[in-house]
């Protein structure tokens, strides 16, 4: 008896001790830029509703829904800090229950 348990023991990868917590990532690349690429927004989300939300945020111009596919949005501000500052903050951010997906746009 006692060899098999030390056989299943021998099987079974070793425990992480140090795991760390898991974080929210965002949900495209991480190269920083003006633009926040937004995804996961409610179909019948509003250009004013969303930019509510990242109005307060130094830096905040404007929030561009595309027509043509809704939940998708992009959100610029003046510089890549201040879009990563509102990044870090909204990441996750429930609109209607739906956790919103923000990345840094690709252009």
């Amino acid at each position: 008896q006692q060899q098999q348990q030390q056989q299943q023991q021998q099987q079974q990868p070793p425990p992480l001790m140090h795991q760390p917590p898991p974080q929210q990532q965002a949900a495209g690349p991480m190269v920083p830029h003006p633009i926040l690429f937004l995804e996961n927004l409610p179909h019948d989300a509003s250009t004013e509703g969303v930019s509510d939300i990242f109005h307060p945020f130094p830096g905040f111009k404007e929030v561009r829904l595309v027509a043509s596919r809704p939940g998708i949005a992009f959100c610029e501000f003046d510089n890549e800090m201040q879009s990563g500052i509102a990044m870090s903050r909204l990441q996750g951010f429930k609109l209607n229950d739906m956790p919103m997906k923000i990345s840094f746009s690709k252009s």
